[in-house]
């Protein structure tokens, strides 16, 4: 945003999330004041509900550039991120842009321990999930201290992904449904996507693929369309 700033091009920024919370807490870290040429604004929502804001006519009518700069895109299934991305570029017109954040690293080793580090951060975050659970049943059915979590990479005939899944230690009862000791559910998946994929994920979507930028060994990457 300094960068654009400093460029003195006046530009509003919206940013799209689907917790409430969070965006008051980002939104409210950026300075008062800091900005004299960008505004900085937030969406509540769904991705659904920013396909329809960005179809909006007040909206629709404006230059954009819309950022995925993590690597979001790889929540989706293949598939799935055809249909996304498909979905996207109907709702933008001509001369709009996307720079969007793909992870292409299909080294099994490397991604196995990026999802599951010595520290077991990130097993505690998915366990959060769980908790989050609870809060959302009203109960505390789901007891952190009897579920663990299983990560692995595949590669399947959905290509080279990370799978992650929750396990009870024992057999646990949630809302009513037993779920049986060493039951896994799937809780988390990441999709990598070469670079071949990557383009035709681009085509597929009926999208150009204009620069890219990656790190040194090209694993990961910022692709704009």
């Amino acid at each position: 945003m300094a960068a654009i700033d400093n460029l003195e091009r006046d530009v509003d920024y919206y940013a799209l999330d689907l917790s409430e919370a969070e965006l008051r807490r980002t939104l409210t870290a950026v300075p008062h004041g800091r900005f004299k040429h960008v505004k900085c604004y937030g969406l509540h929502g769904t991705y659904n509900d920013g396909l329809e804001w960005l179809k909006s006519p007040e909206i629709a009518k404006r230059p954009k550039s819309v950022l995925s700069m993590g690597s979001s895109i790889g929540n989706f299934t293949k598939a799935e991120a055809s249909s996304f991305l498909e979905a996207l570029s109907s709702a933008i017109r001509p001369g709009d842009r996307l720079l969007i954040g793909i992870d292409s690293c299909k080294d099994p080793k490397k991604v196995f321990h990026a999802y599951n580090d010595t520290d077991g951060i990130t097993h505690r975050f998915i366990l959060n999930g769980l908790e989050h659970a609870n809060q959302l049943l009203g109960s505390d059915d789901f007891d952190l201290s009897s579920w663990r979590v299983i990560g692995e990479y595949r590669y399947d005939a959905d290509g080279g992904r990370h799978v992650a899944f929750v396990t009870p230690t024992q057999d646990v009862a949630i809302d009513g449904i037993l779920v049986r000791k060493d039951e896994q559910i799937q809780i988390e998946q990441s999709s990598k996507f070469s670079p071949d994929e990557a383009n035709q994920l681009f085509n597929n979507a009926g999208l150009l693929q204009g620069a890219k930028w990656t790190n040194e060994t090209g694993d990961y990457g910022e692709s704009s369309s």
